[in-house]
């Protein structure tokens, strides 16, 4: 949720601003959608990665309501976050990445996207590499593997932690970004994504499969990881 102090003219500037940064970073249809729901986080606190990644980088977020803050927090609840871990579909922001690097004693954070703005970072324990991750990589010095949302980079990730025999955690998104011709409804690709990782985890030994919700985010999507 955007902060209360800063009102919708404030919001507007610093969104415009951005956007004139970063102008090559965004096509213009992005370049649209932002303008025209720039004030979405003023009215809800769950919104469309491309605005929630500009208002964490702009520090607009309440900090009790940042869900990126939210998901880690989880994530440390139930693993070790001092190793070596992978985030697969960071965003044209790797707003998480960062902030779960920044919150590491050590081990590393290395994030996968094809659609980063930069793979240059001041943080050095944050590796930014520009490319998608197929689902029969080998990955080297890796002890898990994580996804925020990464609509169809999900069964990728399941994927690569039955392959590699690591710890995951991935929070779902809306059913919006998957292949219709495959799932007619949200719910069909949920249920198959939760039969894939049931399936990983029992080839791969990694444990049972666990399911939880951010519902204090008003996040009704489902996270699974894997408990040993």
């Amino acid at each position: 949720m955007i902060k209360k102090e800063i009102s919708t003219i404030a919001l507007h500037y610093q969104i415009f601003k951005f956007l004139n940064e970063h102008s090559k970073d965004y096509t213009e249809a992005e370049k649209q959608f932002i303008l025209k729901n720039y004030a979405w986080g003023k009215r809800e606190e769950l919104v469309t990665d491309i605005l929630r990644q500009i208002y964490d980088e702009l520090g607009l977020l309440e900090n009790d309501r940042n869900i990126y803050e939210g998901f880690i927090d989880l994530l440390a609840k139930n693993f070790d976050i001092n190793r070596n871990i992978v985030e697969i579909g960071g965003g044209k922001i790797p707003s998480l990445a960062k902030k779960l690097a920044l919150r590491q004693n050590h081990g590393t954070v290395t994030v996968y996207d094809d659609k980063l703005i930069t793979t240059n970072t001041s943080i050095p324990n944050l590796k930014l590499i520009k490319r998608r991750l197929s689902e029969e990589e080998r990955l080297q010095n890796t002890d898990m593997i994580i996804g925020f949302m990464p609509c169809e980079g999900t069964k990728t990730a399941i994927h690569l932690a039955q392959k590699n025999k690591l710890d995951f955690m991935i929070a779902f998104c809306e059913g919006s970004c998957h292949d219709e011709s495959l799932f007619m409804y949200e719910e069909d690709w949920e249920l198959n994504m939760l039969y894939e990782a049931r399936k990983a985890i029992q080839r791969a030994s990694l444990g049972k499969l666990e399911k939880t919700y951010m519902k204090d985010y008003h996040n009704p999507y489902p996270i699974i990881y894997n408990k040993r």
